[in-house]
């Protein structure tokens, strides 16, 4: 049987990416997943982080499990994942970068790192996740022979309709401008990052929010010291990202 479209948005942590998720949600014309490689990355036998060590090590959340069960997935449905790219970026072969359409999701660490900081004050620069994003984003580059697409938070909060448009363009599929709107609700997440996503149970669509911190870059070293780390990479990528009208 032949595979649907397995489409993915490679993000970072607090980067509007569920938002982008919830909008995918509200098309209707996808089976939308949520980061289902955290569960490998955090959980699974195979896990790459103590970050979530009250859990015990499931095979069922092992890497190969995972990705073949997506493929699965989407023998009968097109496919949209939203994940964080430093889970599987040492996983990014050919074999696997050729089972879906990448795309890619930037924001300001200026903005995204406070964000983090107000809920793992103890977070790595692996799971900030900028280095492994950008490192993703180049191989998939070399895999494809050119650029893949890339958006940025800040086109999406201030112009949604054209950037999800530009977004739709870009992979090819239809461009729902009712999918914008959604009625407040706790979004579809799993019980065990619920807390992560409580500024979305407050919105009906793509919205500049005040700050939802109050450390920011300047006032704490570790956090400058992360954005200098990851600033560079973000403008890296945003040379890439797709112009908005």
């Amino acid at each position: 049987m032949k595979t649907q479209k397995i489409l993915v948005l490679w993000s970072t942590l607090r980067s509007t990416s569920t938002a982008f998720e919830t909008m995918m949600r509200q098309r209707g014309d996808f089976l939308v997943l949520h980061e289902p490689f955290s569960l490998y990355y955090y959980r699974s036998q195979e896990r790459k982080s103590d970050r979530y060590a009250e859990y015990s090590r499931d095979s069922n959340f092992n890497f190969e499990t995972i990705f073949h069960s997506l493929i699965e997935k989407a023998k009968n449905q097109p496919l949209f994942i939203k994940d964080m790219a430093y889970y599987i970026v040492d996983k990014a072969n050919p074999e696997f970068l050729n089972h879906f359409e990448r795309t890619f999701l930037i924001r300001d660490p200026a903005k995204s790192l406070p964000s983090l900081f107000s809920l793992w004050p103890d977070f790595s620069l692996i799971e900030a996740g900028y280095a492994q994003m950008y490192q993703l984003f180049e191989l998939t580059k070399a895999f494809l022979g050119k650029n893949p697409p890339v958006i940025d938070s800040d086109d999406l909060v201030q112009k949604p309709e054209a950037t999800v448009k530009c977004y739709c363009d870009a992979v090819k599929i239809q461009f729902i401008p009712k999918a914008l709107k959604w009625e407040t609700k706790v979004p579809q997440v799993p019980k065990w990052v619920e807390n992560w996503h409580t500024n979305l149970q407050s919105t009906q669509g793509f919205e500049q929010r005040t700050k939802d911190f109050q450390v920011g870059i300047e006032d704490n070293d570790y956090l400058k010291k992360a954005y200098d780390y990851c600033f560079p990479y973000y403008q890296k990528m945003s040379e890439y990202r797709l112009r908005i009208q």
